[in-house]
């Protein structure tokens, strides 16, 4: 298959897991709708709530969280990267996971989260206090080619991404929970930026709105294309937004312009 329609799912996350879950279920359901294969939920849509609470909401990857999406999946017959969760980490801080699950309900690679937004900005974050990095990027293999596995702050560092486009990656997933102080002036340049240069289509599903951990979330939710053109953007309401995606359209631009071919570095 050269075409897939994609889809991001925007929301506003709270403490509650089962109003959450509600809202997940009503949008996948949604995307499925308008014939989604692929859809990517935010950064932490199972749970926003105080950082301070954050080890206690934790999950093990087998927990209800994921279990949940792997019933969507499998009932809706599609892929669904689960955004991301709070991950037990036995006595250390949980990791910041994102999950690939297959249509038939399996699990795919386990992505955690690498870079953590340790930042004076947006009255100041430190995720690194009550959460743990991870290490090894990953890279999931479908039907409609390999797709690669960032979370939110990984965006802006662009070496994650040219390793994953050197590994085989012609797509790219980021569930995010992105600031809007941050998000106005970053978030449309940092998107179109790497798919740009790694010549890879760009699915990004964000939060919106004052989550429940009290600050507010850029939205904005994007699906770019390999030359960096916006195939879709949410505004800052939560819901869906769908592409169809031409696979060609990757073969067809790393052809006429062969930056990788050109690289220097790296």
């Amino acid at each position: 298959m050269t075409t897939l329609i994609t889809a991001a799912v925007q929301m506003t996350s709270t403490s509650d897991k089962k109003d959450n879950f509600k809202k997940v279920a009503s949008f996948v359901a949604e995307a499925v709708a308008k014939k989604a294969r692929l859809i990517v939920l935010p950064e932490h849509w199972n749970w926003l709530g105080k950082s301070k609470d954050k080890k206690n909401e934790a999950e093990p990857i087998t927990g209800p969280s994921i279990q949940f999406i792997q019933q969507l999946a499998k009932q809706h017959q599609c892929l669904i990267v689960a955004g991301s969760i709070a991950e037990t980490n036995g006595d250390k801080p949980p990791f910041n996971t994102s999950v690939f699950i297959h249509a038939d309900g399996t699990l795919g690679k386990v992505y955690r989260k690498m870079h953590l937004f340790d930042a004076n900005v947006a009255g100041g974050h430190k995720e690194s206090e009550t959460t743990s990095c991870g290490k090894e990027i990953a890279i999931e293999k479908t039907e409609w080619g390999e797709i690669g596995m960032a979370v939110c702050y990984d965006v802006r560092f662009p070496e994650l991404f040219t390793c994953m486009r050197k590994a085989g990656a012609s797509l790219f997933v980021i569930p995010a929970n992105f600031t809007a102080v941050t998000g106005a002036p970053h978030w449309e340049v940092l998107l179109r930026a790497r798919a740009i240069e790694n010549q890879c289509f760009v699915i990004a599903a964000d939060q919106t709105g004052i989550t429940g951990a009290g600050w507010e979330a850029h939205g904005h939710s994007m699906i770019v294309d390999p030359w960096g053109e916006i195939l879709a953007m949410a505004g800052k309401e939560e819901g869906i937004i769908t592409a169809k995606i031409d696979l060609e359209k990757i073969s067809e631009v790393r052809n006429k312009m062969p930056v990788h071919a050109h690289r220097k570095l790296m």
